[in-house]
């Protein structure tokens, strides 16, 4: 009897001696939770909207194998611009902000050259983000705008907006003049793919050496007693 009376207030002690760790369920964790949570959500309140602007795709000219193109992105804690060769768009703002510029296609690269998180508080504030653009081969390239807001300076997120995507032509490098039979070949292999069968593959392949044909030949010039323009004139009336 004795014995069962020890194993019972040891099995008691234990238990009060648990439920004063922290988060075991007692009402002094569950308020720091919830303190936890009132902070988040106040400071998802206080966000409000800003302006992303953008360096607009069609400013852009990338070159295959050429320098860089700068592209920027700016958070304004109001809309206030309207400049030209820029796309403009509603996002938050009032908290930290991160911005990432995710590129693809073509072995695009873009190196960022400035911090990717920054402070855009108040609606007086403005950030700005800059990026170097450069492509390897000619083809399509993505380019999408990430803009998140951070809860003060931790990684907990408050808002994160759906990227802004745009897609921008490479160009093949001047002096490339097989350049627009690549482009030409692509397609063509596309259409084989899509449609199948080795006729639509011969007549792809025919027309292709055709074009090439003209392109490299050399245009002559007409011969002097064939000249009909020079012939008419000097013909009497």
């Amino acid at each position: 009897m004795l014995a069962v009376l020890i194993a019972l207030v040891s099995g008691l002690f234990l238990f009060l001696g648990r439920s004063d760790e922290p988060g075991s369920g007692r009402p002094g964790g569950s308020k720091q939770q919830q303190a936890y949570v009132d902070e988040i959500d106040e400071a998802r309140q206080q966000l409000f909207k800003g302006e992303l602007v953008r360096t607009s795709t069609k400013s852009m000219h990338l070159v295959a194998g050429g320098d860089p193109i700068p592209f920027r992105a700016q958070i304004l804690g109001s809309w206030r611009s309207d400049g030209s060769g820029e796309t403009h768009s509603r996002t938050s703002a009032g908290a930290q902000i991160g911005v990432k510029l995710h590129c693809s296609g073509a072995q695009v690269r873009c190196t960022p050259l400035s911090s990717e998180r920054q402070n855009v508080i108040s609606k007086k504030d403005a950030a700005t983000w800059l990026w170097d653009v450069s492509a390897e081969k000619a083809g399509t390239v993505t380019l999408s705008v990430t803009v998140t807001a951070y809860y003060q300076d931790s990684d907990t997120v408050l808002l994160e907006q759906p990227p802004a995507t745009t897609h921008v032509q490479v160009a093949a490098p001047p002096g490339d003049s097989f350049g627009w039979a690549e482009q030409a070949w692509r397609w063509i292999s596309g259409a084989i793919t899509s449609l199948g069968g080795l006729a639509v593959s011969l007549t792809a392949i025919i027309t292709l050496a055709v074009l090439l044909a003209r392109r490299t030949t050399p245009a002559t010039d007409p011969e002097p007693g064939n000249d009909d323009t020079d012939a008419d004139t000097n013909s009497p009336s």
